[in-house]
């Protein structure tokens, strides 16, 4: 059966979230002395093997979920699905006269769903020893994988009190990703300020030199790589996850063109990141906005590509004034972060010379890309012109790639520009006198 199939995604999360509407009667006394008797004679402590049909029950399966982190799964997971399921915790919490401290819980504004905490995982998933509340304590953990690769979340609406007093839940990312198999793209904001790079150019309509083409390979070589190096090779304790990559050479010269076709080919959302939208004049926001970056890209296998990084990580100032000092702290704090990422990082600039030296060293690669020569120049001009508009028979593309020299990016602009002004005017060819002047007004840029 396919894995998009809507029965089988969901048989693994229903029969989740009828084993916990179980469990809590089950713990709150509820079932009557025959159900009781059943429940602990078939074992139905532990939830059944899921299917791995779905995309639940195959991100169990692929992780090795042991019956507490499954448990705290499948908690976090109600809120979203059958929040009724804590009904009858509900209420208990709201009955002052005969509530139950050890339920946990918090109570929403309206009085009208019961968001369990820690405590009530506990209740849930122990028989009240201290050796199986610890078990559930390792896990209810912001340093265990489940937090801390964000898919599950504490709500710190108040600080200093022990982990098993927040309220947690599933992320928003998982709850898409359980139901659809994808991670829904995020919205551009503070939290998160990057665009999605889209590109609908495929990899023969590319020129780029045969040199280029290899320092590109390597890259893709990690993408393929990755997960033989550190499961199979076993390197995960003498390197880091994770690829840090910086394109640099002239404008226009296709680096964000190659980082989205490169996500293109081995599926992975390429987001650009405007770096001016990281930095804040209050102090802490620029941490903060670039913590969310991280903490949403972190294990999405996502491709990020910070533009003009040079505007970020040129030479640091050492006059140490206390502009100068936050400025570098903040830096430090970004290239930590992307230092410590476990996905992809591509930096594009076209002024390498102006990045500091400690800065490029933590980078695991520099391509360049060149400007064309002549016969790149010239197979850049015939892919562009085709299947547009006829070119008149005086115009000699081999010509036109010695005179002008233009990188990719100018010839795009040239062609959208020629296309424009011939449609204007009635005609459907292009004429040699039109498309000399446009490449003369593109030349004026500089």
């Amino acid at each position: 059966m396919d894995i998009r199939d809507v029965e089988s995604y969901t048989d693994d999360l229903e029969n989740d979230l009828n084993w916990l509407q179980r469990v809590i009667e089950y713990q709150l006394g509820i079932l009557t002395e025959e159900e009781k008797n059943i429940f602990e004679t078939n074992n139905e402590f532990i939830p059944k093997n899921p299917s791995i049909k779905s995309y639940y029950g195959n991100f169990i399966f692929e992780n090795k979920l042991s019956l507490v982190e499954r448990g705290l799964l499948i908690i976090g997971i109600a809120i979203y699905f059958r929040p009724y399921v804590f009904n009858e915790l509900l209420k208990i919490a709201r009955n002052n006269q005969v509530g139950d401290s050890r339920i946990g819980g918090v109570i929403n504004s309206t009085q009208m769903y019961f968001i369990p905490t820690g405590e009530t995982a506990i209740f849930l998933l122990t028989n009240g020893s201290l050796k199986e509340r610890i078990m559930v304590l390792d896990v209810l953990n912001p340093q265990h994988w489940l937090f801390e690769n964000s898919i599950l979340k504490f709500d710190y609406s108040e600080f200093n009190l022990p982990t098993s007093y927040y309220p947690f839940s599933l992320t928003k990312d998982y709850m898409e990703f359980f139901t659809t198999g994808k991670f829904k793209s995020p919205d551009f904001s503070t939290q998160f300020p990057a665009t999605k790079v889209e590109v609908m150019l495929d990899w023969e309509d590319v020129v780029i030199s045969d040199k280029l083409t290899i320092e590109i390979n390597d890259l893709e070589y990690w993408i393929q790589f990755e997960n033989d190096i550190f499961n199979k090779y076993g390197w995960g304790k003498k390197i880091k996850r994770g690829y840090k990559v910086i394109f640099h050479g002239p404008s226009g010269t296709g680096k964000t063109m190659v980082a989205g076709l490169i996500g293109k080919k081995y599926g992975k959302e390429v987001y650009r990141v405007d770096v001016s939208q990281l930095s804040s004049k209050y102090i802490g926001e620029t941490e903060k906005n670039i913590e969310n970056l991280f903490q949403q890209a972190k294990n999405k296998n996502w491709i990020l590509f910070f533009d003009e990084g040079e505007t970020l990580f040129s030479k640091r100032s050492n006059t140490g004034g206390s502009n100068e000092r936050y400025g570098n702290q903040q830096v430090g704090f970004l290239l930590q972060k992307i230092e410590d990422h476990p996905g992809v990082v591509i930096l594009a600039t076209n002024l390498k010379g102006n990045l500091d030296e400690a800065f490029l060293r933590r980078f695991q690669k520099m391509i360049y890309f060149e400007f064309p020569d002549e016969t790149s120049r010239f197979d850049l001009w015939v892919k562009s012109f085709e299947n547009t508009i006829p070119l008149s028979p005086d115009i000699d593309l081999k010509s036109t790639a010695k005179e002008y020299e233009l990188v990719g990016g100018q010839i795009v602009n040239v062609i959208k520009q020629v296309i424009i002004r011939e449609l204007g005017v009635g005609s459907r060819v292009i004429n040699k006198k039109t498309l000399v002047a446009c490449i003369k007004e593109e030349l004026q840029k500089k």
